[in-house]
């Protein structure tokens, strides 16, 4: 069982917001094709400006200490992040651990083929099925952004701008579930900021 690294800090997850692949219902998981494309929607760009707002004007972060906004390298969750650190005035920097999970042969295919990766998942978190990224070595990446963050910083509110498999699979490391029953728990909506542990 993948276990957290010691940390003083406050973590939420931020799914990034609509995307064009997310118009064109297609897979785009690979550094490659995500990196430099694929940006966010003006559907996308508009909810996470509502999201961050309304994240801002109840108070969600410690008023006191400039949150910290940690990104995914894919241009969707770029765009994501500086929307987010423009209204939070936050700083801001990438972390490639935070990219998407790539699913092998089905990137630029369509989104209905995640669920050939995923009905492998529960049973074996090692699968590299399609040439899939395992959901343990996604897990592992993730709680590497913890410890470096938790190096960093001390007592700081970390917003951590992902994607849905990596988020989930974080949230469930943070809520002490089986990272493999990842798809179990709600999923995260496009620009939907939660925290961790969620419980």
């Amino acid at each position: 069982m993948i276990t957290l690294p010691f940390h003083t800090n406050r973590y939420f997850i931020l799914r990034h917001g609509h995307s064009t692949a997310n118009e064109k219902g297609l897979i785009v998981s690979s550094p490659e094709h995500g990196i430099g494309n694929w940006g966010l929607s003006e559907t996308g760009k508009e909810e996470v400006t509502r999201s961050m707002t309304r994240a801002a004007d109840e108070g969600l972060f410690n008023p006191m200490i400039k949150p910290v906004v940690v990104c995914s390298p894919f241009l969707r969750a770029l765009e994501t992040a500086s929307i987010a650190a423009k209204i939070l005035k936050a700083e801001r920097f990438p972390d490639s651990n935070l990219r998407e999970r790539f699913f092998g042969e089905f990137d630029l295919k369509e989104s209905a083929l995640y669920e050939k990766g995923w009905t492998q998942d529960e049973t074996n978190p090692d699968h590299t099925e399609f040439g899939v990224e395992s959901v343990n070595a996604v897990a592992a990446r993730m709680v590497e952004v913890i410890k470096r963050t938790g190096q960093r910083y001390n007592e700081k509110d970390i917003i951590l701008v992902t994607h849905g498999d990596p988020g989930q699979i974080l949230q469930c490391v943070f809520d002490g579930i089986d990272p493999a029953k990842h798809r179990s728990i709600e999923p995260l909506q496009t620009a939907e900021l939660r925290a961790i542990p969620s419980r």
